[in-house]
């Protein structure tokens, strides 16, 4: 019991959480990157990161109260999020989707 404790705790300390599997998709200059299932992982401040079976991933790192920078791994599926989406705001209509005129990130 108290090895779970401390489990928990530091769990709770460094703010690692684990992936959860959602409905997920990513819009990338209007051609669909992916669509469906993938693992979403959040942070305490509400950014994100989603990353699909197909090996592309994305991170939404909140900026300021519904806005956020995305970045992508590219179409080259590279190891690190090295392709910037720009500032992503909160949709008004479909709050799981953060947007520009350029990407779109939805998670359900």
């Amino acid at each position: 019991m108290r090895m779970f404790l401390i489990a928990v705790l530091a769990v709770a300390v460094d703010g690692t959480a684990e992936a959860k599997s959602a409905a997920c998709s990513l819009t990338v200059s209007k051609r669909e990157v992916f669509k469906g299932a993938c693992d979403y992982t959040a942070d305490r401040d509400g950014s994100f990161q989603l990353v699909s079976p197909s090996g592309f991933f994305v991170y939404v790192n909140i900026s300021a109260p519904g806005q956020a920078d995305g970045y992508w791994n590219g179409w080259d599926k590279g190891n690190h999020a090295h392709t910037g989406l720009g500032i992503l705001l909160r949709e008004d209509i479909d709050r799981a989707c953060w947007s520009n005129g350029y990407a779109q990130v939805c998670a359900r």
